[in-house]
């Protein structure tokens, strides 16, 4: 069965959405067009990348993250070697500080926060019982 884990989102995401509403109506209240017009633009990506952040187990066995514009990354259960948990505040495809580690061939393959980590842990493993926790 397919199951599809949304992105746990954090504070500093929260704080980005706040900024940009802020953006917005001051660019509004200015009646500034170019400004009013990037903030949009802007708000319009935020909002994308919140609604479009999650990772998809599927029937065959892989893991699909996908995070707004950026392409999918996918990845077979069965090449996934460990889980780590960690709070790298690097590029990822998460929205929150809490985040898990997937390795693969002996190096970090990919940074993701889904929303419920034991259930997805659970589910990964069920496919994969060799997968570590670190």
């Amino acid at each position: 069965m397919e199951r599809v884990y949304k992105s746990k989102v954090g504070w500093w995401y929260h704080l980005l959405i706040i900024i940009v509403i802020i953006g917005c109506v001051a660019a509004f209240l200015r009646a500034h067009v170019p400004a009013m017009i990037a903030m949009l633009l802007i708000a319009m990506g935020v909002i994308h990348v919140l609604l479009n952040t999650y990772y998809r187990v599927t029937e065959e066995g892989m893991l699909i993250a996908r995070m707004g514009f950026f392409p999918e990354k996918r990845i077979a259960i069965a090449d996934i070697e460990a889980l780590e948990s960690s709070v790298m505040p690097v590029p990822s495809y998460a929205l929150s500080l809490g985040r898990i580690v997937i390795w693969s061939d002996g190096k970090p393959w990919l940074l993701i926060s889904p929303v419920n980590q034991s259930d997805f842990i659970k589910q990964l493993r069920k496919i994969n019982p060799n997968i570590q926790l670190k």
